[in-house]
């Protein structure tokens, strides 16, 4: 087995304010993507099978159920109806965020934007076939986390989602980012993948990736505007 490390980052030393950390994992196909090649459905794929878990940690963080809160602004609502219990301002929150994100026909709820002002760091381990016969066919890691990363931020019209419009319960659409290039520092390790469980065989391009990220901002005045 073998282990590599990429870096990459600014390397300048900040001043930051720790505010979310969590693990999302990717089991299947991860086919590399670059030039030409957009892998547009693949990549499609790996976005929606993130998005139930990034709806649950939205659902369980209580920053931000607060974040969400403070997407709604109660203009939904008319003057004699009652004042909605918080899981009803969540949920009316994450369906304003939806609509200020509507992308392609999708609503989508990214957690990290340009106007919060987030760093967001990804630690990622990522398990592949590395017989010659299966990293000649897959090719580099590069072009494997080129598709991770366009995979990880919201799509920009149906053209990034392979025509695939949003499905039953994808409305809104959970993403981690707006563009990718908010990831300001990224570390990969890779080994050996065997086999992916309940699996008998292993395809070229077959991956279990997890992902550690951690969201912390430079200023905690800029960032109580949002949850102070």
């Amino acid at each position: 087995m073998t282990t590599t490390h990429h870096l990459i980052g600014t390397g300048d030393p900040i001043s930051e304010v720790d505010l979310v950390e969590f693990r999302l994992i990717f089991e299947g196909e991860l086919p590399p993507s670059g030039g030409s090649n957009s892998r547009a459905a693949e990549k499609h794929a790996v976005r929606r099978s993130l998005h139930p878990q990034l709806r649950r940690l939205w659902s369980l963080n209580p920053n931000l159920r607060q974040l969400a809160s403070r997407y709604w602004t109660g203009s939904e609502l008319q003057p004699h109806e009652a004042h909605p219990t918080p899981d009803e301002r969540f949920a009316l929150g994450v369906k304003a965020a939806g609509r200020k994100w509507n992308r392609g026909g999708f609503n989508l709820v990214p957690l990290v934007t340009p106007d919060m002002s987030l760093r967001c760091s990804l630690d990622i381990t990522l398990l592949r076939p590395e017989e010659s016969r299966f990293i000649y066919t897959q090719g580099d890691i590069d072009g494997q986390l080129k598709t991770l990363f366009d995979a990880l931020r919201i799509p920009a019209n149906t053209g990034e989602t392979g025509g695939m419009g949003p499905q039953d319960d994808e409305d809104p659409l959970f993403c981690l980012l707006e563009d990718d290039r908010l990831i300001s520092e990224v570390r990969v390790a890779t080994d050996q993948l065997l086999l992916l469980p309940n699996q008998r065989e292993v395809k070229p391009n077959d991956a279990h990736a997890v992902i550690h990220v951690k969201l912390n901002h430079r200023n905690a005045r800029t960032w109580d505007n949002y949850f102070g």
